[in-house]
């Protein structure tokens, strides 16, 4: 799907896109995302659904710090679930390095190229494209929780500045209490002299987790969740089931291993990306279909449709491939299932690069 471009603030720089989503009929609640289908009854033989991507958000924290210019202070990886109810939100702090492409950190990205390099970055690591993209500075950040300050959230250490080489000064005390507006400001990105990037990550993540709780949690949502701006509507996603709270791993493996359990629906970063799958059920709903969506978001493929096979239950699993540019892709799920060889079924109009139809032998999990 295609991404649409939209400005939804304006603070040092922002940028959001949203990912086009094609009306269906129906819809069937799915693992995360939703499904349409033109067929009403999910477990009927032949059925056959449209996946919509899982919902994604890309956040870039930044400060004015000494140099006068903006710098990547952390970034925030948001991923909705359940039909966008609940999700994950990942903090990345700012000295992560990708050293297998650039070897650069992600501050030294974004002061080099901007939020673009950034997000390129992590696109091309990840092979995910990010449905909304936004850069927020800490008052533009605060400013869309102004319903919700004071905000309760824990602060674990003071945060302080240097007055001399000798002396230091705090300018907030630590503890769980209600911060104002100004206090958030400054939890947001403050650096303390001996902070890693990790901390700052850390004290985000803090006020994400409290401004989702405090969302959840109150009587009826402000005013800013109704505007239909997809960054927002991921935010009132969140707030609208379970959210769990993750700081990125420290290997780049670990990383694409956590999208691999969060995003079980991704986009590819760009078109052709990512081939697509078609994933069939020929077990009766017996088997684990977030594991076996994690081994194709892992092997490089995005479920594009889901449905049941035709037949009767089918003792092993079949892959077919209908385009040879996908046949490596194939290859690797076949690997990771543990079944046969990719068979090739050219299909010079099918809507799928690959179709997987899952048999009883992943009914012990992949």
């Amino acid at each position: 799907m295609s991404a649409v471009f939209a400005a939804i603030l304006v603070a040092i720089g922002l940028a959001a896109w949203t990912t086009a989503r094609a009306a269906q009929d129906a819809v069937l609640d799915s693992q995360s995302g939703s499904i349409s289908a033109v067929a009403l009854d999910p477990s009927a033989p032949g059925f056959r659904a449209f996946a919509e991507p899982t919902p994604t958000g890309l956040v870039m924290h930044t400060a004015i710090r000494s140099s006068g210019r903006p710098e990547l202070s952390g970034v925030t990886l948001l991923a909705g679930a359940d039909a966008d109810r609940g999700g994950t939100v990942v903090s990345i702090p700012a000295d992560f390095t990708v050293e297998e492409l650039s070897g650069l950190t992600l501050a030294e990205l974004f002061e080099n190229g901007g939020f673009s390099a950034v997000q390129a970055e992590l696109e091309q690591q990840l092979s995910i494209g990010f449905g909304e993209v936004v850069v927020l500075d800490s008052r533009s950040w605060t400013q869309l929780m102004a319903s919700d300050i004071p905000l309760t959230l824990s602060l674990r250490e003071d945060l302080i500045e240097l007055v001399s080489e000798s002396e230091s000064r705090t300018l907030l005390a630590a503890g769980t209490r209600p911060f104002d507006l100004a206090e958030i400001e400054l939890i947001a990105t403050h650096v303390n002299p001996d902070d890693t990037p990790r901390v700052v990550a850390r004290r985000q993540q803090e006020i994400w987790r409290a401004w989702i709780g405090q969302t959840a949690a109150a009587d009826q949502r402000p005013d800013i969740f109704s505007v239909d701006v997809g960054f927002v509507s991921l935010i009132d996603g969140l707030a609208s089931g379970e959210a769990s709270y993750r700081t990125v791993p420290e290997t780049t493996e670990d990383f694409t291993e956590l999208i691999s359990q969060i995003i079980p629906f991704p986009t590819a970063a760009e078109p052709g990306g990512r081939p697509s799958v078609m994933l069939l059920d020929g077990t009766g709903g017996a088997f684990d279909r977030a594991a076996v969506l994690a081994v194709v978001v892992r092997a490089g493929g995005q479920v594009a449709i889901l449905g049941n096979d035709v037949s009767d239950a089918r003792p092993t699993t079949e892959i077919q491939v209908h385009d040879d540019r996908a046949l490596e892709t194939a290859r690797v799920l076949a690997d990771q299932l543990g079944t046969a060889e990719p068979v090739l079924v050219p299909l010079s109009e099918s809507t799928v690069d690959v179709t997987i139809v899952i048999g009883a032998d992943q009914l012990d999990g992949p």
